[in-house]
C-alpha cells in the first residue's frame, strides 16, 4: 500500500504541474471509507461529499435504465470553477479547477488522460 501512497503523491504534484494556479483542490481516497490517501489542500467534508455522490449517482443511473458511471464525471460550478471527479479500481480522485486558469482543452485533452493513465498503473 505504501507504493501505492507514494505513487498517488506524485500523482498529485503531476497535477499541480499541469494545471499550476488552476488546480485549488485535489484528493484521492477509497470509495470504502472516504479516507483521504494522498492530497494538496485537502477538504474532509468535500470527499465525504462526493464520495456519497458518486455512490448515489451510480445507482440512481443502474435503476434509472442508463448505462452505469464512466471514468469521470464533472460539477461546474457557480464560482467557475469545476469539480473532477475521476473513478478508478474502488478508488477516486477528486479535484476543483479554476477554470479562469486553465482551459478545459488542457484539463480534458492533456491532464485527464495522463492522471488516468498515472492512477491506473498505480493500481495495477
Amino acid at each position: 500500500m505504501s507504493k501505492m501512497i507514494e505513487t498517488f503523491n506524485k500523482v498529485i504534484e503531476e497535477i499541480k504541474s499541469d494545471l499550476g494556479d488552476g488546480l485549488l483542490t485535489a484528493d484521492i481516497w477509497h470509495l470504502k471509507d472516504a479516507q483521504g490517501l494522498a492530497g494538496y489542500k485537502q477538504n474532509a467534508k468535500a470527499t465525504a461529499l462526493f464520495n456519497e455522490v458518486t455512490r448515489i449517482l451510480g445507482k440512481t443511473l443502474e435503476g434509472s435504465d442508463y448505462p452505469g458511471l464512466g471514468d469521470y464525471y464533472t460539477v461546474h460550478l457557480d464560482n467557475n470553477s469545476m469539480v473532477v471527479i475521476i473513478l478508478f479500481d474502488g478508488y477516486q480522485l477528486g479535484m476543483t479547477v479554476d477554470l479562469s486558469k486553465t482551459t478545459m482543452g488542457v484539463l480534458m485533452s492533456v491532464v485527464m488522460p495522463k492522471i488516468q493513465d498515472m492512477l491506473k498503473k498505480a493500481v495495477s
